[in-house]
């Protein structure tokens, strides 16, 4: 299902590159994640408003919702929904240890740390939690990094509770025309590093159309809507029940 709303924006794209997966080494700086961490919590909170909109407004009637977060990075966003949900308890799964770092450091500045955790795993084995276990699965910027998207959107499906709600968030590979000047004007607000590091990482991302085929070929397939804006998608939905197991993890995502 596309744009199921009149919020979300669609222009014409001007095309998109083949995709070259990127893998940043970077992750593991102390200096660029502490850079990372100050920049996106300067600039980046409108990019992920639609995903705190959307999972707040799911959420707002429930009592002490659990809530996991997929590659966290310096954990803003675990941090800003536990600071306007008063109950919410937010888990946030990463695999950098230097991010981990400074996302408890972060929740501690923030007065939040008794109702967010900031955990080490990997998203295509959530060992540490069975089936229905959480209320909401978020991701924002992570999914053009996972090694076997197919997995990882199994595993979202699979803790979700029935009824329970997802929204992933990432950039575009097809940026459109505008998007395009926006990211070029980056380099007037971002360090060298960072920005070096967005643009292959925009360059690893998937078009909306190949979201669209990752979704469909999950778990989660049926269960999702995909907004689309100049520079973003957000797929987000609700899984109706629990789903069949499907997730082999010899198989390829």
């Amino acid at each position: 299902m596309r744009n199921p709303d009149h919020s979300s924006t669609k222009t014409s794209v001007t095309g998109s590159s083949e995709r070259v997966p990127h893998i940043e080494p970077l992750f593991g700086d102390e200096s660029y994640v502490g850079d990372y961490s100050r920049l996106t919590r300067r600039f980046s909170k409108s990019d992920y408003e639609p995903l705190l909109e959307y999972t707040l407004r799911g959420l707002a009637q429930q009592d002490q919702p659990a809530v996991l977060e997929i590659g966290p990075g310096p954990g803003w966003i675990a941090i800003c929904m536990a600071k306007r949900h008063a109950t919410m308890h937010v888990t946030g799964v990463d695999i950098s240890d230097e991010f981990l770092q400074i996302a408890d450091e972060n929740k501690v500045s923030e007065g939040v740390e008794d109702r967010v955790t900031f955990v080490k795993g990997d998203a295509r084995q959530l060992h540490d939690w069975g089936e229905a276990a959480f209320d909401a699965v978020v991701s924002n910027q992570s999914l053009h990094y996972w090694e076997s998207p197919r997995l990882v959107l199994n595993e979202i499906a699979r803790v979700l509770k029935p009824g329970g709600l997802f929204c992933i968030g990432d950039d575009r590979r097809d940026l459109t025309f505008t998007a395009k000047i926006a990211v070029g004007l980056s380099k007037w607000v971002l360090t060298r590093q960072v920005r070096r590091s967005w643009m292959a990482s925009i360059a690893g991302c998937y078009t909306a159309r190949e979201v669209e085929e990752l979704l469909d070929d999950s778990d989660l397939k049926g269960q999702w809507e995909l907004r689309v804006f100049s520079r973003m998608v957000f797929a987000q939905g609700r899984v109706a029940a629990l789903p069949a197991r499907s997730n082999d993890f010899s198989a390829t995502g």
